[in-house]
C-alpha cells in the first residue's frame, strides 16, 4: 500500500481517470485506519490530504454515489472504553495550503451573502491556530466537570473523563452554573514529546512518529497514571451546545466567545487575532514563522473565522465543512521517503557523521536530498537500515532530520547500517571515545578534509572574513597547491598567473580577492581565537582567552597549565584540555609563528573601566533583538555588544526569567514575544543611547 501511495502521490490530477477512484477509496479508509485507530501512520499528514484531494475531485468529477471522502474512517477502533452519543456531530475544515485560495474564500463568503441580501465590502476575520490532535469534549454541570469524552467516530465518542481528569490544565470546576459542553483538543509539548521517545529508546518502548500520535495514544490508554505523567494540555475552542452559550451571554462575534471561555478558566490559542481585510490575514500568515517558533507544541496551521456569528448560517455549509471557516495548512514539514544509502561525513571536529542519501523529495519548496543522522547510536535506536522509508522533518532552514523509521514487513532483511572502522577521508583508524557516542578519527593533522574544513571555517565572515574566498574556491586552490594552509592564503598575491588562468578568475576578481586578503590582516585578537578552530573555543571562550596573549611570545610559549586556564570564566574541562593541547602542538606552532608575521594583531591590554560599577547598569544581563539603524547607519550586533561591555552589561544570547533587559530595534519578533511573557524590561535602542549618555 506504501509504495501506492507513492504512485498516486506522483500523479497529476490531470493524469486521474475513473478506474483510479477504487484505488485511491482503497488507500484513504488503508490510511484512515492507521491515522485515527491505531496512531501508526505510514505518510504524513500533508500527503493524505494530497491523496483526500485527488479522490475528492474524481469523485466530484464522475457524481459518484455514496462518496467515500463523504464518509467517516475512525469506526472500527476496538476499545475498552464506554461509547457515549454527543449532542452535536464534529464537522471538518476546508483546507488550504496557498494564499489565493484564502482570497478566493473571501469572494465566495461575499458572493453566499449577497445570494441573503446583505452586501458586505469588508468582512471581520479571527484568526488562530489550528490545531490536529486528539479531539476532546468536556461537560460541566452546575459549575463541575462531570464527563470527558473523544471521538471514537463523528456521532459515537469514547467516555475517557478518568484519563482526562490527570491533565492539569483542565479545569476541573468552573464559574458557569449552566450545562456546558467544550470542545478543544489535547497536545503534548515537542519537549515532553521528545522525552518521550529518548526513554522509549533507551527502553525499547514503542517510539511514536509525531507528537500527536503520542497524545493520543497518551489519553486512550487504560492506566490514568501514564496520562498523568504525559504533561499534556488542553486548548478549548469550540462547544456543543454553541448556539445556547452565545444566546445566555449575548455573544456576537466568535471572539468574544473564546475571551469567555478564557475567562472560565479554560487555555485557548495564544494567537487569536481579527482582520478586516483578508490581505492583512495574509501579510500575518507570511509573517507568522517567527512566531511558531516560540511555540512548544506543533500546530500546522491558522484556522479563518467569520467573526459575525450571524452571518454563519447565512453563508452556510456543505456536506463536508462550513463555508464560513477555511485551515490555512502550513507547507509540509514532515514527509516520507527512502533511504538509498549513508555516507560517513569527517569534519574539522575530527568527528565522523552518518548523512543519509534520500530519494529526492520536495519540502516547502526544496528539494531535499540528504539528512543527517546525528551519530550511530541513533542509527541504533532508530534501527534504521538501508532502504528503509523514513519520516523526515525539515523546519525553517534546518538542516532535515529523520524522525522515525515506518515499519514495513520484511524490513528485518534489509542492509545493516555500519560504523566505519577507518576515516573516509586519510583511511586512518576511526577511534571512539569514551563515555561518548562520537567516533573521531586521530589523525587531525594530515587528515585532508579536517585540513580543507578547517581553512574553509578560518576564511568564513565572522572571522578572517575573506569575502572572495568561499568554500568551493578553497578546495580548489588545495587541489591545485595554490594553498597548503591559512598562512598561505596571505601568499596567494603572488600567484597571479595561476590564479588568472582558471576560466572563472578575471582581472576585477582576483584584485577582490587580494584586497579582501589584504583587509584580514587587521583582524581583532578575539575573532582570531575563534578562526582557529579550537574545539570548545567560541566567541564567549575566546572573550576570555584573549586575556591570555598581551604579546606575540604568549602565543609562541604558551605557557599556562590545565588548572589555570580551568580557573578561568567560561573555560573548564574538555575545553581546557583541547586548549593546552592546541599550544603544545609543533605544528600548530609553526603555523602560529607564521601568522604572527603576517596578521597586524593588537594584543591585549587592561581595559580602563569606563563605567560606574555601583551604577544602576553594572552587571545587568542584556539580550538583544531586531535589525539596528541609527542616524540612516546600520550598526552591527558585535558592536553593539561592544558598547554593552565597555557599559558594564553583559550580553546573553536568549532571554530567560534571569535576563535584566531585552534591548530591541525593528523586526524585532521571537524574542520580544518572550521578553514580554517574562515581564523582562525592554529597552529601545534610542532609550538606550540616552541611558549610556551618547546622542
Amino acid at each position: 500500500m506504501l509504495e501506492l501511495s507513492k504512485k498516486y502521490l506522483q500523479k497529476s490530477e490531470e493524469e486521474l481517470v475513473f478506474e483510479d477512484i477504487k484505488e485511491l477509496q482503497k488507500l484513504i479508509k488503508y490510511h484512515s485506519d492507521l491515522y485515527y485507530n491505531k496512531q501508526n501512520p505510514v505518510i504524513s499528514d500533508y500527503e493524505y490530504d494530497l491523496l483526500f484531494k485527488k479522490l475528492q475531485k474524481l469523485e466530484e468529477k464522475f457524481w459518484v454515489k455514496n462518496a467515500e471522502t463523504k464518509k467517516v474512517w475512525a469506526e472500527v477502533f476496538e476499545s475498552s472504553f464506554e461509547k457515549v452519543e454527543h449532542s452535536r456531530p464534529m464537522i471538518s475544515l476546508d483546507n488550504t495550503y496557498n494564499e489565493q485560495d484564502l482570497i478566493d474564500f473571501d469572494e465566495r463568503v461575499k458572493k453566499n451573502l449577497l445570494k441573503e441580501n446583505i452586501f458586505e465590502e469588508e468582512i471581520a476575520y479571527t484568526l488562530e491556530f489550528k490545531f490536529d490532535w486528539l479531539w476532546i469534549e468536556l461537560i460541566y454541570k452546575e459549575w463541575i466537570l462531570v464527563q470527558a469524552i473523544t471521538r471514537w467516530n463523528w456521532i459515537v465518542w469514547e467516555d475517557v473523563t478518568w484519563n482526562i481528569f490527570q491533565i492539569s490544565n483542565i479545569p476541573k470546576r468552573i464559574s458557569y452554573k449552566e450545562h456546558l459542553e467544550v470542545r478543544g483538543e489535547v497536545v503534548m509539548p515537542i519537549s515532553s514529546f521528545e522525552k518521550l521517545n529518548e526513554e522509549a529508546k533507551i527502553s525499547g518502548k514503542k517510539i511514536f512518529s509525531n507528537p500527536r500520535n503520542a497524545a493520543s495514544w497518551s489519553v486512550r490508554m487504560k492506566d490514568a497514571n501514564i496520562t498523568k505523567q504525559r504533561n499534556l494540555k488542553f486548548f478549548a475552542y469550540d462547544l456543543a451546545n454553541f448556539s445556547d452559550f452565545v444566546e445566555k451571554n449575548s455573544l456576537k462575534k466568535y471572539f468574544s466567545v473564546i475571551q469567555n471561555l478564557q475567562n472560565l478558566g479554560f487555555e485557548v490559542s495564544s494567537y487569536l487575532k481579527t482582520f478586516t481585510w483578508i490581505e492583512g490575514i495574509i501579510s500575518a500568515i507570511e509573517n507568522f514563522w517567527n512566531v511558531k517558533k516560540t511555540i512548544d507544541f506543533e500546530i500546522d496551521g491558522l484556522v479563518l473565522k467569520t467573526d459575525e456569528i450571524e452571518l454563519w448560517e447565512k453563508i452556510g455549509w456543505t456536506e463536508h465543512h462550513p463555508k464560513y471557516a477555511i485551515a490555512y495548512k502550513f507547507p509540509a514539514e514532515i514527509l516520507t521517503t527512502k533511504v538509498l544509502s549513508v555516507e560517513h561525513s569527517i569534519g574539522r571536529t575530527w568527528t565522523i557523521t552518518p548523512v543519509a542519501n534520500l530519494e529526492p523529495i520536495n519540502i516547502w519548496w526544496v528539494i531535499v536530498k540528504r539528512a543527517t543522522l546525528h551519530n550511530y547510536e541513533e542509527i541504533e535506536k532508530l534501527w534504521l537500515r538501508i532502504w528503509d522509508t523514513v519520516f523526515i522533518k525539515r523546519a525553517g532552514e534546518v538542516i532535515p532530520k529523520i524522525i522515525s523509521v515506518v515499519e514495513t514487513e520484511g524490513r528485518e532483511e534489509l542492509e545493516k547500517i555500519e560504523i566505519p572502522k577507518v576515516c573516509p577521508s586519510c583511511k586512518s583508524e576511526v577511534l571512539k571515545d569514551e563515555d561518548k557516542v562520537r567516533y573521531y578519527c586521530w589523525n587531525s593533522f594530515d587528515c585532508p578534509t579536517q585540513h580543507s574544513e578547517k581553512i574553509i571555517f578560518a576564511v568564513w565572515k565572522q572571522w578572517l572574513n575573506i569575502d572572495w574566498l568561499g568554500e568551493k574556491q578553497v578546495e580548489l586552490f588545495l587541489e591545485l597547491g595554490l594553498i597548503s594552509s591559512i598562512p598561505s592564503i596571505f601568499d596567494l598575491k603572488n600567484k597571479k598567473d595561476e590564479i588568472l588562468s582558471l576560466e572563472w578568475f578575471w582581472e576585477k576578481s582576483f584584485q577582490n580577492l587580494v584586497d579582501s586578503i589584504e583587509k584580514a590582516k587587521n583582524i581583532d585578537l578575539e575573532r582570531f581565537l575563534t578562526s582557529l578552530w579550537i574545539p570548545g573555543v567560541g566567541k564567549k571562550t575566546s572573550k576570555t582567552l584573549k586575556k591570555l596573549f598581551k604579546s606575540k611570545d604568549d602565543f609562541l610559549n604558551f605557557s599556562y597549565s590545565l588548572e589555570e586556564l580551568e580557573d578561568l570564566k567560561d573555560i573548564w574541562g574538555e575545553t581546557a584540555k583541547s586548549i593546552l593541547e592546541y599550544f603544545q602542538n609543533e605544528a600548530h606552532k609553526k603555523i602560529l609563528s607564521e601568522m604572527m608575521d603576517i596578521l597586524n594583531l593588537e594584543f591585549y591590554k587592561q581595559e580602563e573601566k569606563t563605567f560606574d560599577e555601583n551604577s544602576f547598569f553594572a552587571g545587568k544581563k542584556v539580550c538583544i533583538t531586531g535589525s539596528f539603524e541609527r542616524n540612516w547607519e546600520k550598526i552591527s550586533r558585535d558592536k553593539l555588544v561592544e558598547i554593552l561591555e565597555k557599559n558594564g552589561w553583559e550580553f546573553v544570547s536568549s532571554v530567560s526569567k534571569n535576563t535584566d533587559f531585552l534591548l530591541a530595534w525593528e523586526k524585532a519578533w521571537s524574542k520580544l514575544e518572550k521578553a514580554k511573557s517574562l515581564s523582562v524590561e525592554i529597552i529601545w535602542l534610542d532609550e538606550f543611547f540616552e541611558k549610556i549618555g551618547e546622542e
